[in-house]
């Protein structure tokens, strides 16, 4: 694959390369600073030009890191960077639990860093966005960014009157969040505006009906996106996505950027990994997993190239953000999207009801 070819995302001004960076991983503190400028260099020399942060991914860590390990890699026009809105970072000096607030499932959503003292705080209102643009342009240490995605609009994170509160935070005659994201892409500050569309353990039971697929049109109405950043809700294990959502991206020519291709790390290792969209991993996902896996085998293809590659064939994705912590994880997502695949590896996931029929696969 070319990944210097760029793919457009929706109808916006934005193109990114298809293999893109996902810089959720080099904000856990337990990976160096060393190891994640490192890691973002090792990005850049694979050609990626697309890399993916939030405010959210180590309370800021992500971002620091991210912005320090792209300067004077390349010029500004080079690159593209996507980052998050909804979440302020508060500085909490002395640790104040009244301000922990936990999501439905007792979770904490709103966590406060233990190194540098800062606390996340969600609001998705005109102000708030345009400081939390700010303070991520200043974390960055760049002046601009491509795009902005509204982060975390989900059930698992919320109760559904916290979600009703959200939405009219963003809508025009509330909150008007929207203005504002419209606004910076107006005055070209930004190329695209995104949304989050998550399928994970805890937001499962949203997708068994379709609140979440609901919940997404109701952003959509609200907002005027250009796209979606879909994680866990299609990969080769997951093709929930085909049932709404993608539908609807085509419909109104939305890109989609996938992320989590890996299911969480799974698809990448399932013989070491423990964890399946961040939690424990049902016995049906082992059972195909190592059923896709004899298929890969008889064609001597890694399971995790056909992860990649698998999501890359539908039309309305312009690129994945799959994470790395390290220069080899970083390499090997690289060298995965160029395994030749047979298309007769395709056929036989298909005829053995180990992949939808109807998901589009390459070539």
């Amino acid at each position: 694959m070319d990944i210097s070819e760029k793919r457009q995302v929706g109808r916006s001004e934005l193109s990114v390369t298809p293999l893109g960076f996902g810089g959720g991983t080099i904000g856990n503190p337990s990976v160096t600073n060393e190891e994640s400028l490192a890691t973002v260099s090792a990005a850049w020399n694979a050609g990626v030009r697309f890399f993916d942060t939030a405010p959210w991914y180590g309370v800021g860590r992500s971002e620091r890191r991210l912005g320090l390990g792209l300067s004077g890699l390349g010029d500004l026009d080079e690159y593209d960077i996507n980052t998050k809105i909804g979440k302020t970072l508060v500085p909490e000096a002395v640790r104040d639990e009244s301000r922990k607030t936990n999501s439905p499932n007792g979770q904490v959503k709103t966590p406060r860093d233990p190194i540098t003292g800062f606390r996340v705080s969600f609001n998705y209102s005109h102000d708030a966005i345009m400081a939390q643009h700010h303070d991520s342009l200043q974390r960055l240490g760049h002046s601009r960014v491509s795009s902005l995605t509204i982060h975390d609009i989900d059930y698992g994170y919320h109760s559904a009157e916290d979600i009703d509160r959200h939405l009219t935070e963003l809508s025009r005659d509330g909150g008007g969040g929207a203005e504002a994201l419209e606004s910076l892409r107006a005055s070209g500050a930004i190329k695209a505006i995104g949304c989050g569309c998550n399928l994970e353990s805890r937001n499962a039971f949203s997708w068994r009906d379709s609140a979440h697929e609901d919940l997404c049109e109701r952003i959509l109405d609200t907002v005027d996106l250009d796209f979606f950043v879909v994680a866990g809700g299609y990969t080769l294990l997951e093709t929930r996505g085909l049932r709404r959502i993608l539908p609807l991206c085509e419909s109104r020519k939305i890109g989609v950027i996938i992320a989590a291709p890996f299911s969480g790390g799974w698809l990448a290792d399932p013989q070491n990994a423990t964890t399946y969209m961040y939690a424990a991993v049902p016995q049906d996902v082992v059972d195909r997993s190592l059923a896709m896996a004899d298929v890969c085998g008889r064609y001597n293809v890694p399971l995790s190239a056909v992860a990649l590659q698998f999501v890359l064939a539908h039309p309305t994705v312009a690129a994945i953000i799959p994470g790395a912590k390290s220069i080899l994880e970083t390499e090997q997502n690289r060298k995965l999207v160029d395994v030749n695949i047979p298309a007769e590896l395709w056929t036989d996931l298909k005829s053995s009801n180990l992949l939808a029929e109807e998901a589009p696969t390459p070539g």
